[in-house]
């Protein structure tokens, strides 16, 4: 259940930042492609990139350029949470993750990982706390 929820994220995060991060909308230009993301387990998602946009679908892609296939929900939980490229290596070398496809979209999807980090949520002062002006 946390790995959907992660992939459901991963989707609402990278639509918003096509639209709203220039340096993401950079990341995305002159792309076109999917990448699926699923476990043996029956979880998947598919991401389209096309025309500086990010479409997703929690269901099978037809055709993907790039798929990962992960063992179990929560080995694909740990390894997209952290976003650590060693471990994601490792997890491969270790056959916990499958790739078929176009391996130059991996290294692509490595590199906007730091995007998809949730955003910290900014503690609201309370009405006391306000700084006062000088009058």
């Amino acid at each position: 259940m946390k790995f959907r929820v992660v992939l459901w994220y991963m989707a609402r995060r990278m639509e918003l930042l096509a639209r709203t991060n220039s340096d993401f909308i950079a990341r995305l230009h002159g792309r076109d492609f999917a990448l699926q993301i699923s476990t043996e387990e029956g979880a998947h998602r598919y991401f389209r990139v096309l025309h500086n946009r990010v479409q997703s679908r929690g269901e099978l892609h037809e055709s993907p350029d790039l798929t990962l296939l992960f063992k179990t929900d929560e080995i694909a939980f740990r390894l997209l949470s952290t976003a650590d490229a060693n471990a994601f290596m490792t997890a491969m070398q270790a056959g916990e993750v499958k790739l078929s496809g176009d391996m130059s979209l991996l290294m692509w999807f490595m590199s906007v990982g730091k995007y998809l980090k949730p955003q910290g949520l900014r503690r609201r002062r309370r009405r006391e706390e306000e700084p006062r002006h000088a009058s």
